[in-house]
């Protein structure tokens, strides 16, 4: 018999609207062998009615293909008759298409239904794993060595240990969430909302520290005189020994941007590295790489205008509008239509505590300029 709190948590996860501690409780009762049966019927019934393959009138074909399955999994009959027709509707279509029926059950992809609001851990086999903000576990490799451990927003990996080769996961934060990542060296790596990081569960001994960015982090790299840390962002390269700084570049963005804290850090595009290829910087200094041109320029200026997102601010300094928004959106997780394209172009200079309300944000702007809008759920419309 399933719990009834396990059973609500199997349908919401289904349905991608499963709240963190449903998430966990399900992940905890998965630890149970025999339990992973009975989620891997509820997944094959979801794709049955999904994809509406159980309007089938072949009776006879349809209790034949009950009795195989039944005869070839014992535990699928605590599903009704009815979850079963659909079950076999399914399998007839696909044994109409010269698929082969004894297909393990267990193969079904339940990848796709992973919400996208969740934090995601992708391992070196394309296995994707949802993290818990306040979950504890144990980060387990393809071959059952325990690499690391999380620990509420903190993923934590091992020191020690000389791998043969590099095995790399990724860290997928969302809009509306941010993280920290600690890595095999000791380096940490706080990463803001919409970014995603690559790297190596642990570094090779005598070879250079490598990952790979992209979206927004601020980086504490362990000293290390021997192997270098690089950061691949798009196309620039961030080369530091033992520094502090923030690195920023979305998508969407035409630029890379650097803040040095502490330390000195190298940039330069291309796979050479030199003193006539490389812009070093100074603490205090912003590096500024824009794509289209390649070129890099340096500026001095307040770093802490670049890191009070790690503590839950928002600055922003003569910035158009149009930038503010995506920076919205990806901080609050909701999504800003504005239809007024002169508003678009307004620069503006302001601050704000991440737990303030978006009305009480959008006030701010309208004492500058006047403008309406509508909130809707998660969806902003600005007229």
């Amino acid at each position: 018999m399933i719990p009834s709190n396990i059973e609500i948590g199997i349908l919401k996860y289904l349905d991608k609207t499963a709240t963190a501690k449903q998430l966990q409780e399900l992940e905890d009762w998965l630890e149970d062998p025999s339990n992973k049966e009975i989620f891997n019927d509820y997944v094959l019934m979801h794709h049955a009615i999904n994809m509406g393959l159980n309007k089938m009138d072949n009776q006879p074909l349809k209790e034949e293909l009950i009795r195989k399955i039944q005869k070839e999994k014992p535990g699928i009959n605590r599903l009704y008759p009815q979850i079963l027709l659909k079950i076999a509707a399914v399998l007839l279509l696909l044994l109409g298409f010269g698929y082969f029926f004894n297909q393990k059950f267990n193969e079904v992809n339940v990848e796709e239904q992973i919400d996208p609001n969740q934090i995601t851990l992708q391992l070196d086999n394309g296995n994707i794993e949802v993290i818990s903000e306040d979950g504890k576990r144990k980060i387990i490799d393809a071959e059952g060595n325990e690499v690391g451990v999380q620990k509420g927003n903190t993923l934590n990996y091992n020191e020690g240990g000389d791998p043969e080769k590099l095995i790399h996961n990724q860290l997928n934060i969302p809009n509306g969430k941010q993280f920290e990542l600690v890595l095999s060296d000791g380096s940490s790596v706080f990463l803001n909302s919409g970014s995603s990081i690559k790297y190596p569960v642990k570094f090779l001994p005598g070879k250079t520290r490598e990952v790979f960015l992209s979206g927004e982090a601020y980086f504490e790299i362990t000293k290390d005189s021997i192997n270098p840390f690089i950061v691949n962002v798009a196309d620039l390269k961030v080369r530091v020994l033992g520094t502090e700084f923030n690195l920023s570049s979305y998508p969407e963005d035409s630029q890379v941007t650097t803040v040095l804290v502490n330390g000195s850090v190298g940039l330069y595009s291309g796979n050479v590295y030199g003193s006539e290829t490389t812009t070093f910087m100074k603490p205090g200094f912003r590096g500024v790489y824009d794509h289209s041109s390649g070129n890099i320029s340096l500026d001095e200026v307040d770093t802490s205008l670049y890191t009070s997102w790690k503590s839950g601010k928002l600055v922003f300094r003569s910035i158009q509008f149009k930038n503010i928004i995506k920076k919205l959106e990806r901080t609050y997780n909701v999504s800003i239509v504005n239809n007024n394209k002169e508003l678009d172009e307004q620069y503006f200079s302001a601050s704000f505590d991440k737990d303030e309300l978006m009305e009480q944000i959008f006030a701010s702007f309208r004492t500058s300029y006047r403008f309406t809008y509508t909130i809707e759920n998660e969806k902003i419309t600005i007229n």
